[in-house]
C-alpha cells in the first residue's frame, strides 16, 4: 500500500513521469506489440541503419564507417541520418544489444519514437515553466506539443526529425537559465551540450531551422539586454569600478565571452559527426541543387487544417488542436514577462514572431518569404521540403497556448466571453466556407459524410470550450478540464495516424522477391529496379547499386541518369538482376518470376560475369563529363583502359602492357575492409568496383615491409590502384582524416570538460 501510494506522488510529482505515461498511451497499441508503424522510412530505411550498426556493434567494431551493401558502397558513419553518435538512440541500442531479431529491432525503435514523444513534452514543460511560472500553463503546452499534429505526423516515421526536433525547448531553456546565472559554466556547457545532441541526432534541415531559433532567441535576449540598459540610462553609466569602467559593460564582455564559447564548444562537440559529413555532403548530389528541387511547400489551402485536421492531407502538421489555438491567441492579451528574471522582457512576442515567420516560410515558393530566405539566408538553399518549418510552427504554438493558460486568470468574464464567442462563429463559419469551395469541389481529402464528422465535432469542442469559459469567475478546476479537452482533442485527431493495422511478423519476415535474392547473390552485386524497398541489402548481406538515402555520390549517381544499363552493369560488377523486364539487354538466366496486382517482378542472373575487380595497362586522364561520354560509349574497352580523374595528384609510372593472366581474389574481413589478393600480376592499374572516397588506403607487404600504395579516383566513381608486378596481398582500408580529427576534437573537448568538473569539485571540496 505505502509503494502505490509512493508511486502515485512521484506520478504526481515528476513532470517527465506524467508525460511518459501520455505517450504511453497514446501510443498503447504500438508498446503492446498489437500494431506498428505504417511501412515507410522507417521501416525501410531507419530499421536497416539500426541493424547493421547493431551487427558492427555485436562484431566489436563500433565505429561503422563503411556500408557495402547500398550504393556500391557508401559512408554509413558519415552519411548524417545514420546517426552513429546520437547518444540516446546508442544507449538505446546498447541496453537492446542482445535482441537480434529485425521485429525486436524494430520494436524498439519504435520505443525510441515513443520515448523522444515524451521528451518533447516534457523539455517544453520546463522552458514554458521557467516562462510563466505556472505548473498548469507548463503541461499545457507540453502536452500539446508531444501531441501536435507535426511531432506525431510524418517525424516518427523519418526518425531522424524527431529525434532532431524534440531539443529546441530543452537549449532554449538552458540558455534562459544561462542568462539569469551567467556566472555559472555548467549551463553554457549544457547549452553547447544539447545543440550538439540536437545535430548528432541526424536530420540537418530540422537543425538548420532549430539553430535559427536559437540564434533568434539569443538575439532577442540581447536586444531586451540592450533596451534594459538603455532605460537604466545614467544609473549604469555612474556605476563604477576599479579602472573607471562600468559594470554592465564588464558584465557584457563576460557575455560575449561565454557566447563565444558556447558557439566553440558547440562546434567541438559536433565535430566527431560535422567533418566526416561535411567531406561527404561536397562529394554528393546535395553540394548543387536548384530553386525548382528545394522550394517546395504547403499549399496555402493546407492552413485549413489549423482548424480542421486531416481533410486535405493525411497529416495535420499545424494542427494543435482547436483548444491549443485558441489558447494561443488569447495569449496576445496579456504577454506576461519571464519569472524570476531580471528583465521585464515580453517573451511571448518571441514566439508570436517565431510562428509567422516559420508559417510563412513552410508555404515554400507558395509564399513570399522563402524566395528571400532562400537567396539571402544561408542553408535555406541546401533542403528540400520547406512545409518541414512547420516543426517550429507546432512548437510555438504550444508555447503561446501554454501563455494563454497563464493569461486566463487575469482576463474578466467579458473578455473570455468575447473571446469565445469570436471561435464559435470562426469556426462555423470557417467549416462552411471549406464545406463549399473546397469539400464540395472534390479537393477535400475525405469523404462528405467524414468532412461532416469531423466540422461537428470541432463545432462541439468549441461549444465545450464555451461552456467552460462563459461562466463566472475562473479556477484551476476548468483550466485543467480545458488543458484535458485539447488532449482528448489531439488523441482524436492524431491517435491513428500512424497506427498500422498489420502487426510486427509482416514487416520483419523477408518478401518472397528478397529471400530469392539472397538465394542467387553469388559474389556480384544485386540490381534492384524498385521491386523491393531499397535498404533491403543491410538486412540480408547483399550488396545492391541502389539505397535510399538521399546522399550519395554525385558521380555515382550520374551512372543511374540515362545511361546504359549493361555498361552500369558492368562497371558496377552487378550479377543480379531484379526488375519489371522479362527480356534484360544483356544475355541473362531467368531464376524467378512474383506475379503481382499489376505487373510481374523477375529475377535474372546475367551470363557474363561481370568482375569486382581488373587489371588494365592503359589510362588516361579526362573530366568528368568526358569521363561519363566515354564510359557510356560501348566502342569504349573497359578491360582495357581506365580513365582517372583530372584532379589527379600521383604520378604514375609508365604501365607496360602485359598478356599475363593474372588471378585476382576479394574477400571482405569488415565493411570497411577488402583483401585483394594478385597471382601472376604483371603490374598496372587495379580497379575496383566500390565507390571512391577521400579515407581510403592501400597497403601491401613488399620485402618485408609495408609499402603504401596511392588510391586513385578513376572511370567516375572507382577505386584505382597502381600496383608494380609480383604476386601481391593488399589490404584496403577506408577510414577518413575527417573522422580522425573530429574523434581528436570532440574528445578532446570532453576531456577539458571533464577535467574542469573535477577541478572545480576538487576546489570545492578542498575549500
Amino acid at each position: 500500500m505505502r509503494l502505490l501510494q509512493k508511486l502515485r506522488l512521484s506520478l504526481f510529482h515528476s513532470p517527465l513521469a506524467v508525460y511518459f505515461l501520455v505517450a504511453a498511451l497514446f501510443y498503447a497499441p504500438i508498446l503492446l506489440g498489437l500494431r506498428t508503424f505504417p511501412d515507410g522510412d522507417f521501416t525501410h530505411h531507419f530499421l536497416p541503419f539500426s541493424l547493421f550498426q547493431q551487427s558492427e556493434w555485436l562484431d566489436g567494431r563500433w565505429l561503422p564507417v563503411w556500408n557495402p551493401y547500398t550504393y556500391g558502397g557508401h559512408p554509413f558513419l558519415a552519411d548524417i541520418q545514420a546517426a552513429v553518435f546520437y547518444p540516446v538512440g546508442d544507449l538505446l541500442l546498447l541496453l537492446t544489444l542482445p535482441f537480434t531479431s529485425p521485429a525486436a529491432r524494430l520494436y524498439f525503435l519504435q520505443v525510441e519514437a515513443v520515448l523522444h514523444i515524451a521528451l518533447a513534452g516534457f523539455f517544453t514543460h520546463l522552458l514554458v515553466q521557467r516562462l510563466t511560472g505556472n505548473r498548469q500553463a507548463a503541461f499545457t503546452a507540453g502536452a500539446f506539443f508531444a501531441l501536435s499534429g507535426y511531432l506525431t505526423g510524418y517525424p516518427p516515421l523519418q526518425l531522424a526529425i524527431l529525434r532532431t526536433a524534440i531539443w529546441l525547448p530543452l537549449i532554449l531553456w538552458l540558455i534562459l537559465r544561462a542568462w539569469d546565472e551567467p556566472g555559472h559554466w555548467r549551463w553554457w556547457i549544457g547549452v553547447a551540450a544539447a545543440w550538439a545532441t540536437a545535430f548528432l541526432a541526424g536530420h540537418p534541415q530540422t537543425f538548420l531551422h532549430l539553430s535559427y531559433a536559437v540564434v533568434g532567441w539569443v538575439g532577442w535576449l540581447l536586444g531586451m539586454r540592450f533596451l534594459t540598459q538603455r532605460r537604466r540610462g545614467a544609473e549604469a553609466q555612474s556605476e563604477k569600478v576599479a579602472g573607471g569602467k562600468p559594470q554592465f559593460a564588464i558584465r557584457n564582455s563576460q557575455l560575449a565571452t561565454r557566447i563565444f564559447a558556447l558557439l566553440l564548444l558547440t562546434f567541438a562537440f559536433s565535430a566527431v559527426q560535422l567533418l566526416p559529413s561535411l567531406e561527404f555532403t561536397r562529394l554528393s548530389v546535395r553540394a548543387s541543387v536548384d530553386y525548382a528541387y528545394v522550394s517546395g511547400g504547403f499549399p496555402v489551402q493546407d492552413l485549413w487544417q489549423m482548424l480542421f485536421p486531416g481533410v486535405l492531407t493525411q497529416f495535420s502538421p499545424i494542427f494543435i488542436g482547436l483548444p491549443g489555438l485558441f489558447l494561443a491567441l488569447l495569449s496576445l492579451f496579456q504577454m506576461r514577462p519571464i519569472h524570476h528574471s531580471q528583465f521585464a522582457i515580453r517573451y511571448s512576442l518571441f514566439f508570436f514572431l517565431l510562428v509567422l515567420l516559420s508559417l510563412g516560410l513552410s508555404l515554400g515558393s507558395n509564399g513570399f518569404l522563402y524566395p528571400l530566405f532562400y537567396r539571402f539566408a544561408p542553408g535555406w538553399n541546401l533542403f528540400r521540403g520547406q512545409e518541414r518549418a512547420a516543426f517550429l510552427v507546432a512548437f510555438g504554438l504550444s508555447v503561446l497556448a501554454g501563455y494563454g493558460m497563464a493569461a486566463l486568470p487575469g482576463l474578466s468574464q467579458r473578455a473570455r466571453r468575447l473571446a469565445v464567442s469570436g471561435l464559435v462563429i470562426a469556426l462555423a463559419g470557417g467549416g462552411l466556407l471549406f464545406g463549399l469551395f473546397w469539400q464540395r469541389s472534390g479537393r477535400g481529402a475525405l469523404p462528405n459524410s467524414e468532412f461532416l464528422v469531423v466540422a461537428l465535432l470541432s463545432l462541439l469542442v468549441s461549444l465545450l470550450m464555451a461552456w467552460l469559459l462563459w461562466q463566472k469567475g475562473w479556477d484551476t478546476r476548468r483550466g485543467w478540464a480545458l488543458a484535458g479537452l485539447g488532449i482528448a482533442v489531439l488523441f482524436w485527431a492524431n491517435g491513428g495516424t500512424n497506427v498500422d493495422a498489420s502487426g510486427p511478423a509482416r514487416k520483419t519476415i523477408l518478401s518472397p522477391e528478397v529471400a530469392a535474392v539472397q538465394a542467387a547473390q553469388d559474389r556480384g552485386r544485386v540490381y534492384n529496379e524498385y521491386r523491393v524497398y531499397e535498404d533491403y541489402g543491410m538486412s540480408i548481406d547483399a550488396e545492391d547499386v541502389w539505397g535510399s538515402s538521399p546522399l550519395r555520390l554525385a558521380q555515382y549517381a550520374a551512372l543511374f541518369d540515362n545511361f546504359p544499363l549493361d555498361r552500369m552493369w558492368r562497371l558496377l560488377g552487378v550479377d543480379t538482376v531484379l526488375t519489371w523486364r522479362r527480356e534484360l539487354p544483356v544475355a541473362s538466366a531467368l531464376l524467378a518470376e512474383f506475379p503481382q496486382a499489376t505487373d510481374t517482378t523477375f529475377l535474372h542472373r546475367l551470363t557474363e560475369s561481370n568482375l569486382r575487380a581488373w587489371l588494365v595497362q592503359e589510362w588516361q586522364v579526362a573530366d568528368d563529363a568526358t569521363a561519363l561520354s566515354l564510359l557510356a560509349d560501348h566502342t569504349f574497352d573497359l578491360d582495357k583502359t581506365a580513365l582517372l580523374s583530372s584532379d589527379i595528384t600521383s604520378p604514375l609510372d609508365a604501365i607496360i602492357p602485359s598478356s599475363h593472366n593474372l588471378i585476382i581474389q576479394l574477400s571482405r574481413p569488415a565493411p570497411n575492409r577488402i583483401h585483394i589478393t594478385l597471382s601472376d600480376n604483371p603490374g598496372g592499374l587495379l580497379v575496383l568496383s566500390e565507390n571512391w572516397l577521400p579515407g581510403w588506403r592501400a597497403e601491401s607487404q613488399i620485402a618485408n615491409r609495408n609499402s603504401q600504395f596511392p588510391v586513385l579516383r578513376a572511370n567516375l566513381t572507382q577505386i584505382a590502384i597502381p600496383v608494380p608486378a609480383g604476386d601481391l596481398a593488399i589490404e584496403l582500408v577506408y577510414w577518413p582524416d575527417s573522422l580522425t580529427w573530429g574523434l581528436a576534437i570532440t574528445g578532446g573537448a570532453l576531456l577539458l570538460v571533464a577535467i574542469a568538473f573535477l577541478y572545480r569539485r576538487w576546489r570545492k571540496t578542498d575549500a
